[in-house]
C-alpha cells in the first residue's frame, strides 16, 4: 500500500516545503506586524482541519467511493461557510445566490464519475453507507479551512497567518511521513525512507525525476498561491462569494486536463463548465 502511494508523499512534502518557504519569503518582504494570538490560533486551526480534510480526502478516495467523495466534499466544503457567514449577517443578493447555486452545480457535475469500463470500476463508484463518515469529514475539513482563515484574517492581516497555517501543516505532514517510515517494512531507516518516498525509483531514471521534482514545486506555488489568492479575495469582497470562487477549482482542472493531456471531456463534465461560466458574472 505504502508503495503505491509512494509519489504521493513525496508530492505532499515536497509541496508544503515549498509552500512554507515561499510564504516566509512573502512574510519577510511584507514586514507585517505579528497579530494577536487569536489570529494565530485560528490560523493553526485552519491548518490542522485542513490538513486533515485532505487525508479523510485521499483515505474515502483508496477506498473506492469517488462517485461521492468529491461531489459531496465540495458541497460541504464551499456550502456550510456560506451558510454560516450568512447567518452571521453577510448580505447576500438574489443574484449572487443564484451563482452560488449554480457554482454549486457546476462543481458537483465536473466531479460525478464516468465512464467506466470494467466491473471492478463500477465498484469503487459505489456509495457505502459505512463510508460516508469519511467522505462527511472531508467536507468538513475543507469547510473549517475557510471558516478559520476567515477568522485568523479578520483584521486584515495575511502573511503571518498563512505562515501559521503554511508551518503547521508541514509538521503534520512530515510527522505523518515519519511514521509511515517507522512502520515500512525494510532492514534500515534509510531503506525504508527510501521506500516510502519512491526515492528509489526517482534515482534510477534521473531526468524523470528531476522533472517529477519541478513539478511538485511547480504545484507547492500553485497551492500556496491559492491559499494566498483565497484571503486577499476575501480582504475584496464578500467571504461567501471568495470561498465559493475558490471551490470551481475542479472546473479549472478539467480544462487544463482537456488543454494539455487532450483529455476529452464527458457531457456532465461541459455542462459544470458552462454553469461556470453562468455563475461567475453572477457572483460579482
Amino acid at each position: 500500500m505504502i508503495s503505491r502511494y509512494s509519489s504521493v508523499f513525496t508530492a505532499i512534502v515536497t509541496t508544503q516545503l515549498v509552500g512554507l518557504a515561499g510564504t516566509l519569503v512573502l512574510l519577510a518582504a511584507s514586514a507585517e506586524p505579528l497579530p494577536g494570538t487569536s489570529s494565530l490560533l485560528y490560523a493553526a486551526a485552519a491548518s490542522v482541519v485542513g490538513v486533515a480534510g485532505l487525508g479523510f480526502f485521499y483515505h474515502a478516495l483508496s477506498r473506492g467511493t469517488m462517485g461521492v467523495v468529491a461531489p459531496l466534499a465540495a458541497l460541504i466544503g464551499a456550502g456550510l461557510p456560506v451558510l454560516l457567514a450568512v447567518v452571521g449577517g453577510e448580505q447576500v443578493t438574489v443574484l449572487r445566490w443564484a451563482g452560488i447555486a449554480i457554482a454549486l452545480g457546476a462543481v458537483v457535475l465536473i466531479s460525478l464519475p464516468g465512464g467506466e469500463r470494467t466491473s471492478g470500476e463500477r465498484r469503487r463508484r459505489r456509495v457505502d453507507l459505512g463510508e460516508l463518515p469519511l467522505v462527511v469529514l472531508s467536507g468538513l475539513g475543507f469547510a473549517g479551512f475557510f471558516i478559520f482563515i476567515d477568522r485568523a484574517t479578520s483584521a486584515g492581516e495575511t502573511w503571518w497567518p498563512m505562515t501559521v497555517v503554511r508551518t503547521v501543516g508541514t509538521v503534520m505532514v512530515l510527522g505523518a511521513t515519519a511514521i509511515a517510515i517507522l512502520r515500512a517494512d525494510g532492514p534500515s531507516l534509510r531503506e525504508r525512507a527510501v521506500h516510502v518516498l519512491g526515492l528509489r525509483r526517482l534515482r534510477g531514471r534521473s531526468m524523470a525525476g528531476i522533472s517529477l521534482l519541478a513539478v511538485f514545486v511547480v504545484a507547492g506555488m500553485g497551492d500556496l498561491g491559492g491559499n494566498v489568492f483565497f484571503v486577499l479575495a476575501k480582504h475584496a469582497g464578500a467571504f461567501s462569494v471568495a470561498v465559493v470562487l475558490s471551490s470551481l477549482y475542479p472546473v479549472v482542472t478539467a480544462i487544463i486536463a482537456r488543454l494539455v493531456l487532450n483529455e476529452r471531456l464527458r457531457p456532465l463534465q461541459l455542462a459544470g463548465v458552462a454553469l461556470a461560466a453562468v455563475s461567475i458574472p453572477l457572483l460579482r
